[in-house]
């Protein structure tokens, strides 16, 4: 994307205010780096950006969603859909599938039960009543790319591998590749209650209560799948603070396979399926031959309406899955995205990305090329999509309790990991001037960072 017609930018320093926020909160000037800029159409004849320190490489953890987004868009267009086929090999006779049905994953990020539940009725209402064949779960999308995704160091992060946000690529990833459970108290012991689950899957506390105060307990928490049979039991240990009341705990499903057999068995019954035959109800893995023919495909959400749930809502694995889509590995996801990058003029050559959501400890860019992405994707046909994807301050995804001070005005991807905060997204000032803004900030501090970093968004929305 060629932006020669852009005029030259003068560049000020933030003023020392701005600055001396973030030193008050104890962050070293040294330790943040920002860069703000201006999107054309200009309001000011002799515009002009701000920064500080723009060119410091930085960690921007979950802003990393909005380059994976943004060449997602670039490479398989808003309209792009991930499909699930539902396979055969020859059309059901007398109502009767014989032979195996196939489920065909494609990386669906956002397949969930009721998907499934529709997709199984389709063939309800297509004449098929009995599966006297196995059920194939096909997720060989990935299989290539699994090796090189580095599932040890993911678990490993941050000692916490039951956490939702661990959750793992499938190409037949279902319910985000997690569930949420509630911890109720009755009198002295903690009932373990999931919000949805199948009914074949045993939840069972061994969490123990505490009269400590309720801080972060949810990390020492410990979650443990294991199949008994046919069945599956979810086995919770920790100490929980009986000050908490009840509270919602998101957890990872780690064995995808577990959670499609319960619900592909329990959801056919339902709709008054039948199996039969010695391998009738049998759920495996494997690979759907060429020769089959498709009884139904599901066609999941549009790439413009997964980004939103990517960047609002910060999802680490639908941010992984479109990584997979576009490039194949996290490797080459590197090398295509600092390509695309270097076409654009962004100095990128010492950026790193890991993968694609952010959820990393060695991916490395700086501010001013964060902002001089931002204006670029402004400039892009799909930008109202890109746009979108954004949490609005004070109203809505990560931003719906923060920025209230220019409540309406800012659309900000947020960034968040231990020792580090990011900000970058888009905001109009006072004057209607449209801005494209990067904020970094690494320091043991940074927790305290939010407070300066909305100054210096004020800073520009009032254009003084």
């Amino acid at each position: 994307m060629a932006l020669s017609n852009s005029p030259e930018l003068s560049t000020r320093s933030f003023p020392a205010p701005t600055i001396q926020a973030f030193v008050k909160k104890g962050i070293a000037s040294g330790d943040f780096t920002a860069y703000a800029l201006p999107v054309g159409p200009y309001v000011s004849r002799k515009p002009q950006a701000y920064a500080h320190g723009s060119s410091q490489l930085v960690n921007p953890a979950s802003v990393a969603k909005v380059f994976t987004t943004g060449l997602a868009l670039q490479t398989l267009e808003s309209t792009y859909r991930f499909k699930t086929g539902f396979h055969a090999d020859a059309e059901p006779v007398d109502g009767v599938l014989n032979g195996p049905l196939y489920i065909k994953g494609s990386g669906d990020p956002a397949f969930v039960t009721s998907d499934l539940w529709t997709s199984l009725r389709q063939l309800r209402t297509k004449g098929v009543d009995v599966i006297s064949g196995p059920v194939v779960l096909d997720d060989s999308a990935f299989t290539e790319q699994m090796p090189s995704l580095g599932l040890a160091e993911e678990d490993a992060f941050d000692d916490a591998p039951h956490r939702a946000y661990h959750a793992q690529p499938d190409a037949l990833l279902m319910n985000f590749g997690a569930m949420s459970i509630d911890l109720r108290i009755n009198e002295n012991t903690v009932v373990v209650v999931p919000e949805e689950a199948p009914k074949s899957w045993a939840f069972v506390s061994e969490v123990k209560l505490t009269p400590a105060g309720c801080g972060a307990w949810k990390n020492g928490m410990t979650v443990d799948f294991a199949k008994s049979g046919q069945n599956v039991v979810v086995t919770v240990r920790g100490n929980y603070p009986r000050r908490c009341g009840q509270s919602r705990l998101p957890i990872r499903v780690p064995v995808q396979d577990w959670l499609w057999e319960a619900w592909v068995k329990e959801i056919w019954l339902q709709l008054g399926g039948r199996f039969s035959g010695q391998q009738g109800g049998q759920v495996v893995k494997g690979i759907t031959p060429v020769t089959t023919i498709a009884l139904h495909t599901h066609f999941g959400k549009p790439l413009g309406d997964l980004i939103k749930q990517i960047n609002k809502w910060s999802s680490n694995v639908m941010a992984r899955h479109l990584e997979l889509a576009v490039a194949g590995t996290p490797e080459a996801f590197n090398s295509q995205m600092k390509d695309w990058l270097k076409q654009q003029g962004i100095a990128s050559n010492d950026w790193f990305f890991e993968n694609g959501s952010g959820l990393s400890r060695n991916t490395r860019i700086d501010a001013k090329g964060l902002a001089e992405f931002l204006r670029n994707m402004a400039q892009r046909p799909d930008f109202p999509d890109f746009l979108a994807s954004f949490p609005r301050a004070g109203a809505d995804g990560t931003l719906h309790r923060r920025v209230n001070n220019i409540n309406g005005f800012a659309y900000l991807k947020t960034g968040s990991l231990n020792g580090v905060r990011s900000l970058g997204g888009y905001l109009r000032d006072r004057e209607g001037q449209l801005w494209a803004v990067g904020i970094l900030v690494k320091s043991p501090r940074s927790y305290d960072s939010w407070e300066p970093m909305e100054g210096l968004l004020e800073f520009l929305y009032r254009a003084d």
